[in-house]
């Protein structure tokens, strides 16, 4: 259900392994990996693919790093090095980002919520100074009782249609400009197994 704050999903490529995170990866290990998974899009240029996973992953990794310490000093207990990243509520959107998609959905109730922190939109724009319009969520980090206050107040976040499959986008701004969904980070791999 869209607007769910009682469930995480989880979206994935079904041909890859479950619940795994490039970003736990040593960089160069890291960026093998990414760069191997994107030539086998139909889509991938040389071009692309001699600068995006370098610059995706250095960002990746910032924020991570920056995610996990916010994280920390609110309180949570993050026991991984990277998080497996989820969204609170199903979001179309993510529908779009694989081919072969797959779809968990994890009631919220399972996860010991001392090791899952949450951005009021994805990472990558609630960290972005450009992005930033001064509302309080920005370069903030929460707990799920707090992202659930936020949505209560707030609503979800802005979320255009877009299908990055079709590479259908909005035409106002780039689509990683936008909140799109609240962003989950599960940094504990205690639910995982009973749905591997």
């Amino acid at each position: 259900m869209m607007n769910d704050t009682g469930y995480l999903y989880h979206y994935y490529d079904k041909k890859k392994p479950l619940f795994n995170s490039v970003t736990s990866l040593p960089f160069e290990e890291a960026e093998a990996v990414l760069r191997a998974s994107l030539a086998e899009s139909p889509d991938a240029t040389q071009e692309f693919l001699d600068w995006f996973p370098k610059w995706h992953l250095n960002r990746r990794y910032e924020l991570e790093k920056t995610v996990r310490e916010k994280f920390v000093a609110i309180g949570g207990w993050p026991v991984n090095s990277a998080p497996i990243y989820f969204s609170l509520g199903a979001n179309k959107g993510l529908e779009t980002w694989y081919y072969n998609l797959g779809i968990i959905k994890i009631p919220v109730s399972e996860f010991d919520l001392s090791s899952v922190s949450f951005t009021y939109g994805d990472s990558f724009a609630v960290f972005n100074p450009s992005c930033n319009t001064g509302e309080e969520w920005w370069e903030q980090v929460y707990m799920y009782d707090d992202i659930v206050k936020l949505v209560d107040k707030y609503g979800f976040p802005e979320d255009p249609e877009y299908n990055s499959i079709e590479m259908i986008f909005p035409k106002d701004k780039p689509i990683n400009q936008y909140l799109k969904y609240i962003e989950a980070h599960v940094w504990s791999d205690d639910v995982f197994d009973k749905y591997r």
